[in-house]
Order: structure tokens, then sequence, then C-alpha cells
């Protein structure tokens, strides 16, 4: 998730003694220390009205739902994600998922905290057994015969929403975002108006949001480029999170 430089290709890690990860470039830990994997469904998933959404896609035509995340991290979206998709949604569609990362973990970091969570074990495996991090470019991986496809571009955050548009990855807009990438004033780059800018051309009229932080910077800058944000009950210790949509 780091925008700034490392001294190693891969993200290091800290392990506190409950076998939690945290950012050692960024003193920052990777997901909720109570909970990880019921914050994710709460403040990704059920902040994008997601379970709701997927039962309601036609399962009489082939379409493709479309979910932008900024911050891979330790693939806890994703995999959550992927899971719920799997519960709710009809089969006749696909779901791509893209992130962005430009410090990614290695292989072994990633299974060791999806591990975590055991009902998760499945989609860890499928994960593991084909994530291979890069200092740059656009990877994607192919998993259920086609029918979930994870792309993680390894770049800066401008740079690859900027790639993203250029190379029309989301021709038709992204369904929703996922803004992760540690704490605002821990990471502040990942949280900049010039972000909020180019997730714009990359959103349709309805496309939703959430994240973790209600953050006044963030709900101004969102605002600016023409997101319609509000902030909502949040999950755990966390007081409230803040949820939206494009305007248009």
């Amino acid at each position: 998730m780091s925008q700034e430089p490392t001294d190693t290709f891969h993200a290091p890690i800290r392990w506190d003694y409950r076998g939690l990860p945290h950012s050692v470039a960024f003193n920052d830990k990777y997901f909720c220390t109570d909970n990880g994997y019921e914050e994710t469904l709460y403040v990704s998933c059920q902040g994008n009205q997601l379970q709701e959404r997927f039962s309601k896609l036609d399962p009489q035509k082939l379409g493709t739902f479309t979910i932008i995340e900024t911050g891979f991290g330790l693939a806890l979206s994703f995999c959550t994600l992927w899971q719920l998709w799997d519960q709710c949604a009809p089969s006749s569609w696909k779901l791509h998922f893209i992130s962005i990362e430009l410090y990614p973990v290695a292989v072994e970091d990633l299974s060791r905290a999806l591990a975590i969570w055991p009902m998760l074990s499945d989609y860890k495996e499928a994960l593991v057994a084909q994530y291979q991090p890069s200092e740059g470019g656009v990877k994607d991986f192919y998993f259920e015969r086609g029918h979930v496809l994870l792309t993680i571009v390894f770049e800066d955050v401008l740079n690859a929403l900027s790639h993203i548009h250029e190379k029309a990855i989301v021709p038709n807009g992204a369904d929703a975002w996922f803004l992760n990438g540690f704490a605002p004033f821990k990471n502040p780059k990942m949280w900049s108006d010039e972000v909020f800018q180019k997730m714009a051309p990359l959103s349709r009229k309805g496309t939703t949001l959430s994240t973790f932080t209600v953050a006044g910077f963030v709900r101004r800058g969102l605002e600016a480029s023409g997101f319609v944000v509000e902030r909502i009950k949040g999950h755990g210790k966390k007081k409230q999170i803040l949820t939206g949509f494009f305007g248009g």
C-alpha cells in the first residue's frame, strides 16, 4: 500500500504479539485489529450495498461488475469480496477487481495474513497459487475459469489511475470504489485531490464508493470531484465511515 520508497522490493511487515500484520514503512496496521474480515464486510461490501446489488443482477444477462481498489495490501478486501460474489451473484456474470499497489507484499506474508480467517481458505489458496508481485506494470490473474479477474496495477496511485483510464481497462466506468491505503495522515499521497480528480473519469453516474476514513479533506476532495458523500455509522471502535456515489 505504500506510496513512499522502501529499501526492499517487497513491503516489510512487522507481526505483533497477536500475529497481526503492520506496515514497517508507515507504522500502521493493515486492517482492523479487532476483526479485519468483519470490518471489510461492513465498510467495503455493505458500504457499497454489494450483497443487494449482486443479488439483483439479471441472471439472464451476461455482464461484468467492476470494482477499483486503491491499495491491494494483503488481499483481504479481494478475498472477502470474492466470497460474497460467489454467495450472491448469478453465474452468468463476471467480476473484475482492479487494485493498485506500488509496493506489494511477499506471497508468504500474504498467505500468513489471510490464514487468520479460515472462512477464506479456499480463496486464499487460489490466490496464493497465482499471485506474483511485480516492481511495476500490470498483471491479470484469472480464477473460476475466467469468471473472476483480478488486475493489479503495480504503480504509484496517480500513474495507475492514469494507466487504467488511458488503456480503457474500465471502458464503461467502475461500479464501485474501495478506498484503502493506510490512514490519510500516514500515507497522504493516496488521499490527494489529484487522486479524487482521476477517479471521476473512471466513474459513471451512480458509481458508489466506501472508505474507513471520514477526514474532512477527503470528504471535500471527493465532493469537489463530483462525488456525493455522507458519514454513516462505523464498525467496531470506528464511530463513522464514509460512503457515497458519483453524481455525474
